[in-house]
């Protein structure tokens, strides 16, 4: 044992003094999800999603001002504009008018119409959450003027002020709405970023620096002179791959480090399990670190063996889901991703942070990469020749 980490010590003492691997180690991650974050947006549930409305009150009367505090409450961002403001600009996409007469009309019993107008280029789905989110508004309104009617004086029109003394009365019935299973979102923004380019630059370092080492240890010789001390090839193999997995931990650590401060101070979304996430990713490390050295195996020459470790990261990358979420790929691209370590880790990590899942809801996805990383070492201690 005291070999193996002494070997798997020295590996990372010698990507530490290589100032490049270190950039592609740390800092082009961070860049890269930071810049793809801001670049797809975040993403939100449908349900908590914030649509613009301007509201154009001509009626200013107490129905009027209810009605527009029920709006504040139903996740809309409410702009106002005077009576004289009746045709929309076009950068006003929907418009609600509330007609002169408004309260008159609803206290003595008689039918109103409410405007809303949508711009040419407003989107279609906002324009329906809107509408949902007005009716739900008016019929609280109606349900609290029936009630101060009851509570005054039966069959009398609605007072000035009756109705708006019960904007905080405590609702006898309240309704809560949520997404039945996991797949309540589609994850965007740093939601798909942070996981993503974390999942491929893991990879990436591994297969490219992790293979092109052990690739140029062994033509060199390195690897044979080893030999000639009291170390086992079973013990270098072990100290290759632990080496291997010693630096992507690191990465990993760090980058969840960035990820949580990023949190903090701006609100950057890392999912309410962060420790979770953190095992999730050193897990599928397990997976990476053999690869690295079954690839540098493989290959005789560095060089070659650093390219194909791009090429292998991307394909797996793009198949896996970390450019794009797997969620809006077609079902037989969605079961393709399940072939590479990549599709089952960001599964996982979608789990922790998009659909709030612990460990244990994300134990198949941990199981399946176990299973990559036992795979992964024996076609490594096969593969890795020291002759």
């Amino acid at each position: 044992m005291r070999t193996i980490i002494a070997i798997a010590r020295h590996d990372l003492r010698l990507l530490m003094t290589d100032r490049g691997a270190v950039i592609w180690l740390i800092l082009v991650p961070v860049v890269f999800a930071a810049f793809f974050g801001l670049v797809l947006g975040q993403s939100s549930k449908p349900v908590d999603a914030k649509v613009p409305l301007t509201v154009i009150d001509a009626d200013g009367g107490p129905v009027a001002r209810l009605l527009i505090t029920e709006l504040e409450s139903e996740r809309l961002l409410l702009s106002s504009a005077g009576p004289a403001e009746t045709d929309a600009p076009p950068e006003r996409a929907l418009v609600l008018v509330l007609p002169s007469g408004l309260s008159e009309a609803v206290s003595a019993g008689q039918q109103t119409t409410l405007r809303l107008e949508k711009a040419p280029g407003a989107s279609a789905e906002a324009a329906l959450v809107v509408q949902a989110r007005i009716v739900s508004a008016i019929a609280t309104v109606l349900g609290r003027l029936v009630e101060a009617e009851v509570r005054l004086d039966p069959g009398a029109p609605v007072a000035e002020g009756a109705a708006t003394n019960l904007d905080h009365a405590e609702d006898q019935v309240v309704i809560e709405s949520r997404f039945a299973g996991e797949a309540t979102i589609v994850p965007g923004g740093f939601a798909q970023s942070i996981p993503g380019n974390t999942v491929m630059f893991v990879m990436l370092v591994a297969l490219t620096y992790g293979a092109g080492a052990v690739s140029g240890e062994r033509s060199g010789g390195h690897l044979r002179r080893l030999l000639t001390t009291p170390v086992s090839r079973g013990e270098i193999i072990a100290g290759k791959i632990a080496g291997r997995l010693v630096i992507a931990s690191l990465q990993i650590t760090v980058l969840m480090a960035v990820g949580v401060i990023a949190n903090r101070i701006f609100a950057v979304t890392i999912g309410d399990h962060p420790v979770a996430t953190w095992i999730v990713l050193l897990i599928y490390a397990l997976a990476v670190a053999p690869l690295g050295v079954a690839f540098g195996g493989w290959f005789t020459d560095p060089d070659r063996a650093s390219s194909i470790g791009v090429i292998a990261t991307m394909v797996m990358a793009a198949f896996g889901g970390c450019w794009w979420p797997l969620e809006i790929v077609s079902r037989p691209l969605q079961r393709l991703a399940m072939l590479f370590p990549t599709g089952w880790a960001m599964r996982a990590l979608h789990g922790t942070i998009s659909f709030g899942q612990g460990l244990p809801g994300v134990l198949v996805p941990l199981v399946v990469l176990l299973g990559f990383a036992l795979v992964f070492s024996l076609i490594a201690a096969k593969s890795l020749r020291i002759d």
